[in-house]
């Protein structure tokens, strides 16, 4: 029987980080006489833990009796014990007969159970009646065993239930298990020295000592996704969480109930929309009051300072004595408000415990302390600026808090951490008494550092609000459009926005040609937007005209010639790689050395869509070596897309998944950032016959960057394919037409590579023959004379397919196999290998067919396509060369087929996988592995192990 104070049960979350705890319990719970002590700060699931205990199955038919102390001011005596004996009726009505009389003393105590009970012994002074009472608990307790006794928050246990508990464990009682929870704090010191006798008296295997620790950040993602109803949340989700609340089981549970309310996201940024839980803070504001005026202001002064604080530093804030601080600090330890932080500093809990404090100090009071706190801080050499910000802003003090925001910002792009960078401005921006002349200056800055650090959608709606409240003029208003219109086109995928604001810039700067220089090359890309490729050449002649108009700029200059380069290698211009042979690969200034991190980048990207494969990846590890990833984290994310691109057509797929899908969860709010990541992996779900999979991440890619003209028709190359393998001509002959229309008008064929032969494919099953033919022939114009590999080998490609008989056809497809092979693109090679091989199987050419076959299987093998290489092998067999009449006699060794299955037996296949792989039937498997037994002479499937056979 289980027996519980509580009447309603809160709801239950997920049970999770405790189990060997739990095992711990158990195991000495089953072996009375015994003793377990479960340690813990509060919230930190003490009381879960011995809940979880009481269901555990193997303590089935033990009776359990549950009580819990309570913190009251006068408790009564021996209470959480007459509490849950008070429920017990049925089972003392079960041994009512056989109990002592002594249980008699317990009629007073219980008398909703008085008729059960012996006669109540005569009355004695007032310690023979304390010592019947603890003779009749344990006789009683003795009569319902084996019986695990669990008491929690034994800290708040009144002095009569002390000594009880005390006289049931010295000597312990036989059958009783007793289970105990505590705190150790300044309600709670004498917990232990409660049970510490009962310890010495029992063996080892019957006590057990756990002291409870905060979850792991995985716990507390497991915890919240049940809390929340979901299957997961990100891993940034979990360890914000875990941060704000340390781990401990309680605040996460308050918060999440919260979170709930307001039902947001799971993201790490939507925990900001949180509120302090009411219960938290009121618990908060609850054990201060307890601790006293002079602990209170300890805790406030920690609360306000915000890092662990030495005992000098919450003096100097709280404005008490020395003396007084060093015993309020003391308490607030004993009483687990203040937690020591390393040696001699102290801290609160987690950043929830200190916002539950802060809003408890009174206004004025709090700007006192924030003034000192401040005054303190910028005595030291050692301030961290963005602290020295916010103490200034709280104290009202908005001259030092403007001067010293923009330093702090200033700070954290010089270090790399471009987003505290924008953390610190766009907070400033939001704050109304930030005065107009310092708002120019911050939206200046915020726009400059959301270029190079990777922004979110705050970001943009800031600086866009900027802009339409006319806070912003001349100058300012101009760069602020440049950034803002960079931002759009790089990171949000706003492409036609991005252009306006970028047009608009530079009419704002007419009388500053250096900074409209610099909007005018941002419109020189050919990778943002549809507008024609000759649209882009108009704006980089206009860009070099302004630069050259401008004072002489290094940076400047690298700005304009960095994406004159990335324009030609868009087009696949053969002037590209004279002039980017001439650039350097580094320069003392930093200013300089970033934009040429930017030209590598750009320009290797831009190689990547042409086919320039290892050309590419040699300009982004140059980008690598100018600039680390913390200096330009946007770069940074830029070239491992563009390096998924390149893994994905180079058959690199070992950890393309993994890498894909960080650099999805890294993209945050700024989808176009994750574009090649969704592209790389549609890719290759296409590759493995995976086609679901391969919509998905397509849906992914063209929803993520929507007028980003290469990937979007890199995405409508892959859509009619794999309508094709679907064999739905008719949206694959649409698809095409459309995706056409957009090459046309963005007039750039070089990008059509993957589409066209698709395309080709469409028409010609959809009996447009003509319109193939005048594809091939357009496309052929389109890239004559450009430096594009890939653009080269489509060509081949689009020739056979549209050859006018099978020989023609034949010959064109081993050039394109050939050619696709040399970029490298192994599985495009081993399709067209395939395709050769049908074409030569038409022409009756058995010998160009068996060579065929066995390329593209040799192909699909390396890329792990193990189904796609099993068909061209089983297709290559009736043109292997005949063998002479009658079968090679193996005698005792294995036939090549009975070695193959042997192997795959070893690898654990069973029959009907091996069958499968093989295009055999099972009961051929069974007969080979048969044999094979037979010839080995083992006597089981067992016996074969891997790579162990010979002869």
């Amino acid at each position: 029987m289980t027996v519980s104070l509580s009447a309603a049960q809160p709801p239950r979350s997920i049970f999770v980080g405790r189990a060997a705890e739990l095992a711990e319990l158990a195991r000495v719970a089953m072996r009375p006489p015994a003793l377990a002590l479960v340690e813990g700060e509060a919230g930190v699931g003490k009381t879960r833990l011995v809940r979880e205990l009481v269901r555990r199955p193997e303590l089935v038919g033990r009776t359990i009796l549950v009580g819990c102390c309570q913190p009251m001011r006068e408790p009564f005596p021996y209470g959480p014990v007459v509490d849950l004996l008070r429920d017990t009726a049925p089972l003392l009505t079960r041994v009512a007969g056989s109990l002592s009389p002594i249980v008699g003393a317990l009629r007073p105590l219980l008398p909703e159970l008085a008729p059960l009970l012996p006669p109540e012994p005569p009355k004695g002074d007032a310690a023979t009646e304390r010592h019947r009472v603890f003779r009749a608990v344990r006789e009683l307790l003795a009569a319902y065993g084996p019986a695990v006794l669990v008491i929690d928050d034994l800290h708040w246990a009144d002095e009569g239930t002390q000594d009880l508990l005390r006289f049931l464990m010295t000597p312990p009682t036989e059958n009783l298990a007793l289970v105990a929870t505590c705190r150790r704090d300044v309600y709670g010191a004498g917990a232990w020295s409660v049970l510490e006798p009962a310890h010495r008296l029992l063996s080892g295997d019957q006590t057990a000592l756990l002291r409870l620790r905060p979850l792991e950040p995985a716990d507390v993602g497991v915890l919240a996704a049940g809390l929340l109803g979901t299957r997961t949340v990100g891993a940034d989700f979990a360890t914000s969480l875990h941060h704000r609340t340390a781990g401990i089981p309680f605040v996460i549970e308050e918060v999440l109930r919260e979170f709930r309310e307001i039902g947001a996201e799971p993201r790490s940024r939507t925990l900001d929309l949180v509120d302090i839980p009411v219960l938290l803070r009121d618990t908060m504001a609850e054990r201060l009051r307890r601790l006293g005026p002079a602990v209170a202001a300890v805790v406030h002064a920690a609360a306000v300072l915000d890092t662990p604080a030495t005992e000098d530093d919450l003096a100097a804030v709280s404005a008490l004595p020395t003396n007084r601080v060093a015993r309020a600090v003391t308490d607030a330890l004993a009483g687990a408000v203040l937690f020591e932080v390393g040696t001699g500093r102290y801290a609160l809990r987690h950043p929830l415990a200190r916002q539950a404090v802060d809003v408890s100090i009174p206004s004025p009071q709090r700007r006192k302390l924030h003034a000192r706190a401040a005054e303190l801080l910028s005595a030291r050499s050692d301030r961290v600026p963005v602290r020295l910000a916010h103490h200034y802003r709280q104290a009202g003090d908005l001259p030092n808090w403007v001067s010293r925001t923009v330093a702090a910002a200033d700070h954290a792009t010089e270090i790399g951490d471009t987003a505290l960078a924008l953390q610190v401005l766009e907070t400033a921006l939001a704050d109304e008494a930030l005065p107009t002349r310092s708002a120019r200056t911050l939206a200046v800055r915020l726009s400059r550092a959301a270029v190079t650090g990777i922004a979110q959608v705050s970001t943009v709606e800031r600086l866009q609000a900027l802009l339409l409240d006319g806070l912003l003029t001349g100058t300012a208003r101009g760069e602020v459009r440049i950034n803002l219109g960079r931002l759009l086109m790089n990171q949000t995928g706003r492409i036609e926005e991005g252009q306006s604001e970028l047009e608009m810039a530079v009419l704002d700067l007419a009388d500053r040609p250096a900074l409209a220089a610099r909007g005018a090359a941002a419109l020189t890309l050919p990778t943002f937007g549809w507008r024609p490729v000759p649209h882009q050449f108009d704006w980089l002649e206009k860009a070099t005209r302004l630069a050259a108009a401008a004072p002489r700029d290094e940076e400047l200059s690298m700005v304009v010639r960095a994406n004159h380069l990335a324009l030609l290698a868009g087009v696949g211009d053969r002037s590209l790689q004279p002039l980017l042979s001439q650039l350097p690969r580094t320069s003392r200034s930093p200013r300089t050395r970033r934009q040429l991190a930017r030209a590598f980048n750009n320009v290797g990207d831009a190689l990547a869509w042409t086919g320039h494969y290892t050309q590419a990846r040699e300009l982004l590890q140059v980008s690598d070596t100018l600039m680390s990833d913390n200096d330009v984290p946007y770069l940074s994310t830029l070239r491992t897309g563009t390096r998924l691109r390149i893994d994905a057509l180079t058959g690199t797929w070992a950890t393309l998944e993994t890498d894909a899908a960080q650099l999805i969860e890294q993209a945050g709010e700024m989808p176009s950032l994750a574009m090649d990541a969704f592209l790389a992996l549609a890719w290759t779900a296409l590759a493995r016959g995976d086609r679901d999979a391969a919509g998905w991440h397509l849906d992914g890619a063209q929803a993520s960057a929507p007028e980003t003209p290469p990937l979007q028709l890199a995405v409508s190359a892959a859509r009619v394919a794999l309508a094709l393998a679907r064999n739905d001509v008719a949206a694959a002959a649409v698809g095409a037409d459309r995706a056409l229309n957009r090459v046309r008008a963005k007039e750039n064929w070089v990008w059509a590579a993957d589409l066209v032969p698709h395309a080709v494919r469409a028409f010609t099953r959809a009996g447009r023959s003509a319109d193939a033919h005048r594809l091939a022939d357009e496309y052929t114009q389109g890239v004559a004379g450009t430096d594009a590999p890939l653009a080269a080998a489509a060509v081949v490609l689009v020739k056979a397919l549209v050859a006018k008989d099978s020989s023609e056809a034949l010959d064109g497809y081993r050039n394109a196999a050939a050619a696709y092979t040399a970029l490298p693109q192994p599985h495009t090679a081993a399709t067209i290998h395939e395709a050769a091989a049908s074409v030569a199987v038409t022409l009756g050419d058995p010998t160009s067919a068996l060579a065929h076959f066995t390329a593209a299987a040799t192909g699909y093998t390396e890329l792990g396509c193990i189904r796609d290489a099993n068909r061209c092998r089983r297709a290559s067999r009736r043109f292997r060369p005949a063998r002479p009449r009658g079968r090679k006699g193996y005698g005792g060794e294995l036939s090549p087929r009975e070695r193959e299955v042997v192997e795959l037996v070893a690898a654990g296949r069973t029959n009907r996988q091996i069958a499968d792989e093989l295009f055999l039937s099972p009961r051929t498997v069974e007969h080979h592995v048969s044999r094979a037994m037979h010839k080995l002479n083992v006597g089981s499937r067992a016996a074969f192990q891997p790579g162990g056979l010979q002869g």
